[in-house]
């Protein structure tokens, strides 16, 4: 099985158009059997449109847009001869002026789920929130957590685990976690209940390693190469190979983050 994610950063980079073609020329080539995408937005203000039968929408479904990062990336992808199922979770406005949220694309028909993660108390109007799409295979998941603390990350990782700890397949979790490899909130998911596994530890083969390597937003004070996106993995999966990918050598830079691509079985 292969897997990616990648935090888009959508319609904020320059040239979002050509980000755009950039991204699907690079899955168009990978053909993964899952994708999680974080920062997936759309203007609030772009009309309502509703997708064909290979969106599969969640109760509630916030409203898709002509402009949905995702949807477009799919339409893309099926010009290709690659139909995806996918889904999109609404978190919250983005720059005042868009919807942002997370969005899972699947070979596989999935069933769709959104979990609030964050403490309202704490967060206020970043609402923060796990997407989770069961398929034949695996429970997928995309995350896009707070920070280091009690009330962030914390909080957040304690409700995904109650979300989870009841999964009937094995997990397959991705995002961006906000925390670098080696802190003690990435201690914390190695040592959960979930029994979930790193793929860049595991991984036989690896090819690259950080994914930020910048002062970004939210990493205003960063001065360090960071591991912050990460693909956890059930244990029963054996993880062959792991690659940071639109970095410019595997894909180019898309985002101010880069990606992650897995391969296990």
């Amino acid at each position: 099985m292969k897997a990616i994610t990648l935090n888009t950063h959508s319609w904020m980079e320059e040239e979002p158009q050509e980000k755009l073609a950039q991204i699907v020329d690079f899955l168009a080539t990978q053909e993964a059997d899952v994708i999680a995408l974080q920062e997936v937005n759309q203007l609030i203000s772009a009309k309502e449109i509703i997708p064909d039968d290979y969106f599969c929408p969640q109760e509630n479904q916030h409203p898709i847009r002509e402009d949905n990062f995702a949807y477009l990336i799919v339409q893309a992808l099926r010009k290709r001869g690659l139909n995806y199922y996918w889904s999109y979770s609404y978190a919250h406005v983005g720059y005042d002026i868009y919807d942002e949220g997370m969005a899972i694309l699947s070979k596989e028909a999935q069933t769709p789920k959104e979990v609030v993660t964050s403490n309202e108390a704490y967060v206020k109007h970043l609402t923060r929130k796990i997407l989770i799409a069961q398929t034949q295979s695996a429970i997928v998941v995309c995350g896009h957590y707070s920070w280091a603390g009690e009330l962030g990350f914390d909080y957040e990782w304690q409700k995904t685990i109650a979300a989870l700890e009841n999964a009937p397949l094995p997990i397959i979790l991705m995002g961006d976690f906000n925390n670098p490899a080696g802190s003690s909130e990435h201690a914390q998911i190695l040592a959960s209940p979930l029994n979930l596994q790193d793929t860049f530890l595991e991984a036989k083969e690896r090819y690259g390693e950080f994914t930020v390597v910048k002062k970004i937003d939210g990493w205003r004070e960063n001065n360090d190469l960071l591991r912050i996106d990460f693909i956890f993995v059930s244990k029963e999966f054996h993880v062959e190979q792991y690659q940071v990918i639109f970095d410019g050598h595997r894909g180019s830079v898309v985002s101010d983050h880069f990606g992650v691509l897995a391969v296990f079985e």
